[in-house]
């Protein structure tokens, strides 16, 4: 049986490209954290303009999202579902940030292309949002 994982989409400011400042505040970059074996162990996938930077955090205690975020500026983290992607081609775009978290989750939409369309479609979808200062939003 495979074993369930939390998967949060986080939603940050920083930004190191000039360009990345004519988005939305807050919602200029994204990224995968995802919980496995009951929060002991954690991945990372950060997509980057130059490379993808996969980290593995391994605890031997539990680590809660709040804690794996504590030290990290984001805006937003939304728990998501990972979904079966349709057995298809995903359409064409750029390889962003927001193209690589939409192929983690099963996203098939051209129509999303900026971190906060993204954050809308996962708000629409009524998934947990935990903000910065860490309380659970459900929309």
């Amino acid at each position: 049986m495979k074993e369930k994982s939390n998967t949060y989409v986080i939603f940050t400011n920083s930004t190191g490209l000039w360009w990345l400042r004519l988005l939305k505040s807050g919602f200029r970059h994204c990224y995968i954290l995802q919980s496995m074996q009951k929060g002991c162990l954690w991945l990372e996938i950060n997509p980057f303009s130059d490379q993808v930077i996969i980290n593995t955090y391994n605890y031997k205690e539990p680590k809660s999202i709040e804690d794996m975020l504590e030290d990290k500026d984001f805006s937003v983290a939304c728990l998501v579902d990972v979904m079966d992607a349709p057995q298809k081609c995903a359409p064409l775009g750029f390889f962003t940030c927001v193209e690589l978290v939409k192929r983690v989750l099963g996203i098939h939409s051209a129509n999303i292309v900026t971190p906060y369309q993204l954050y809308k479609k996962i708000k629409s979808c009524r998934k947990k949002l935990l903000t910065n200062n860490f309380f659970y939003v459900t929309p």
